[in-house]
């Protein structure tokens, strides 16, 4: 009976607490498309992170360059952009091969370049995440985002990764080149550090 009461307790107490997570709220800034295919652009508050989102996501749906570009300006223009908590520190891309150009771009850069092991899939002396995260600062790559966010103060400052993977030509969405033999990056979770101009 005892035990009974306890646990009768211990489940009350549960209901009653507020969950753990309850705190972390995305909103949504922007949204471009439909509800087959948008690029949504949403924020976290606390954490101060901004997410740049494709929904539903491959194989339905890819972030074009100019989509990318496009909604950016738009959110990164906005007036309501600063908040009281301080500037945003990251904008998260999610994964590379959401943005099929530029999954592609890696994945070309790695194949062409003296310092990849096309045959292993792995850099010739460097860590894979730091070869990676070296092709995502190319201004090439960085220009295109920063194009966007020209007028807002802010600017990316570096890149974080986590889970790269290595694949084929083949694993690059969308691609329609020549399927060129080995090894090369093919994804990888992303993040652009930003700070202020």
């Amino acid at each position: 009976m005892k035990s009974s009461l306890l646990y009768i307790f211990a489940v009350m107490l549960f209901f009653a607490l507020p969950a753990a997570g309850g705190a972390y709220q995305e909103r949504l800034l922007l949204s471009l498309g439909d509800e087959n295919c948008s690029l949504r652009v949403e924020a976290d508050d606390e954490a101060q992170i901004l997410r740049l989102r494709v929904h539903p996501g491959p194989p339905r749906c890819y972030a074009t360059k100019e989509k990318m570009q496009s909604i950016l300006k738009s959110v990164f223009s906005r007036p309501d952009l600063s908040k009281p908590a301080g500037p945003y520190t990251s904008l998260f891309l999610g994964r590379l091969n959401d943005y099929p150009w530029l999954c592609e771009y890696v994945a070309t850069a790695a194949y062409q370049d003296p310092r990849w092991d096309r045959r292993r899939g792995k850099p010739v002396s460097m860590d894979l995440y730091k070869y990676v995260r070296t092709i995502l600062s190319n201004r090439e790559v960085t220009g295109q985002f920063e194009e966007a966010l020209e007028n807002s103060g802010y600017k990316i400052v570096s890149v974080t990764l986590e889970k790269v993977c290595v694949g084929h030509f083949s694993d690059v969405p969308l691609y329609k080149g020549k399927m060129l033999p080995g090894k090369v990056p093919v994804d990888a979770v992303v993040w652009f550090r930003l700070g202020r101009k």
